[in-house]
């Protein structure tokens, strides 16, 4: 009606609300121009509509809890939540309702299957819509929350391992999970992803392909196809992990949205070794078979009366891995790159007992360096006072300026000498009203005397 109330006051131009009844055919294949809309066959999941995200109300606060729990909603979704999703992509074809046949997630892979016998559905596609329910449903609840974690995919991805460890998980089962599971996105060559996902859950294959592609879409505007590569097609230095893990090659398909890797920066000169060691004086370079590289010149003055000229020094002769909970190999180590290291420095001529507290922690990331299959730590000591600093060897001028441990040993100091003023003012203020009584007593003595006399 309002619609032909518009032609009889011959108005020029579209009614607006014209274009929400149109009942025009979708293709095959839809490709829209919102920001939020990812290309998906009709034949899984109908009108394309019904996938658009349905943004809720949410109320939670971006902190790291909130970001942690976002991400594990991604990587460990609930059981009903899981289910949910996969009925809601059965229901797009008319399916009958399979909420009875699911009972626990060990028949998720064995429904999918038959599913895909019964509808000719590719395998593989039933994959992406799974994870593109599971992700639209976190989306839904906590899009603002997930559009802070990175500025690209592979950032994105990479962010994963650490933010899980701030999660809480409702379960010793998904706490165990959370702790082995790692997530490691390799961005060597233009418009190609490779994803590494250590330790999955036996369900983590059926839907993770297809948050891949939605978080390309939704997040970032980019377009993506993920293919999952089997028989570990992968080269190079993870190619002999025997850990469980999945692999993805993910082909970018929109390249202007593309950020410039680190990993594809070429140098115009070399860096001379002296000013590597002396700008980073607590890295380590590692080969395959763990040998000491390389170290930096604070290292080098802490080890260098136990280390032996005529051999190359292995690293767990004077480290120790105390975080995360890992054996000190090459490959336990690739697993687990995103994560934050904690490396302590054995003592070497003197027990625990003799020197308590002594030991240095040195915390800081593990970089795989795949020119030359070495694994490159960065890092500075775990200290933050003057005394804990020299009472391991060690003086300011070994920590370089652009390390933010200067400015942190200095804050400390200052601290320091703020509470020892604080202590004497309080000291001195309590001695005076100390003195305070005393000085009225013998005053009033004083005045009482005089007073008599007067009399």
């Amino acid at each position: 009606m309002f619609c032909a109330k518009l032609k009889d006051l011959k108005i020029a131009g579209e009614c607006p609300f014209s274009m929400v009844v149109g009942k025009e055919e979708p293709a095959d294949f839809e490709e829209s121009g919102a920001v939020n809309v990812v290309p998906v066959s009709r034949e899984v999941q109908g009108n394309l509509t019904s996938i658009l995200p349905r943004r809720k109300i949410s109320r939670s606060k971006v902190n790291l809890h909130s970001l942690g729990e976002s991400i594990r909603k991604l990587v460990c979704p609930e059981f009903d939540k899981l289910r949910n999703a996969l009925i809601r992509v059965m229901k797009q074809q008319s399916c009958s309702d399979v909420s009875q046949t699911l009972d626990n997630a060990e028949q998720f892979s064995d429904v999918m299957r038959d599913y895909s016998l019964k509808t000719e559905i590719p395998m593989d596609t039933l994959k992406i819509s799974l994870g593109l329910e599971v992700f639209r449903d976190c989306y839904e609840e906590d899009g603002h929350i997930l559009r802070v974690v990175g500025g690209a995919l592979h950032d994105f991805l990479n962010s994963f391992n650490v933010l899980l460890k701030q999660s809480t998980p409702p379960t010793p089962e998904v706490q165990r999970y959370i702790q082995q599971a790692s997530i490691l996105c390799l961005d060597k060559d233009p418009g190609l992803l490779t994803v590494y996902f250590f330790n999955p859950l036996p369900t983590t294959e059926l839907f993770f392909s297809g948050i891949i592609q939605a978080a390309a879409c939704w997040l970032y505007c980019t377009r993506v196809e993920v293919r999952m590569d089997v028989g570990g097609k992968d080269s190079g230095a993870l190619q002999a992990n025997h850990q469980p893990h999945l692999l993805y090659s993910v082909i970018v398909r929109d390249g202007k949205s593309l950020t410039p890797s680190p990993m594809r920066t070429h140098s115009s000169g070399d860096i001379p070794l002296s000013l590597l060691y002396s700008t980073f004086p607590f890295h380590i370079l590692l080969d395959q078979d763990m040998g000491l590289m390389q170290i930096g010149d604070g290292l080098r003055r802490r080890l260098g009366r136990c280390r032996d000229g005529q051999r190359r020094p292995v690293f767990l002769e004077h480290f120790v891995i105390v975080s995360p909970e890992i054996r000190a190999s090459f490959q336990d180590i690739l697993t687990m790159l995103n994560t934050q290291f904690v490396l302590r420095v054995k003592q070497h001529g003197a027990s625990s007992a003799d020197s308590p507290g002594k030991h240095m922690d040195l915390k800081g990331q593990m970089i795989f360096m795949s020119e030359v299959s070495a694994l490159l730590f960065l890092g500075s000591p775990c200290v933050d006072k003057l005394e804990e600093l020299t009472g391991r060897g060690l003086y300011l001028s070994d920590i370089p300026i652009h390390n933010a441990l200067r400015d942190v040993v200095l804050v400390g100091e200052q601290t320091k000498a703020q509470d020892g003023l604080k202590k004497r003012l309080a000291a001195n203020g309590r001695a005076a009203l100390h003195h305070i009584p005393r000085e009225c007593g013998s005053a009033f003595v004083a005045g009482a005397s005089s007073a008599g006399q007067k009399v």
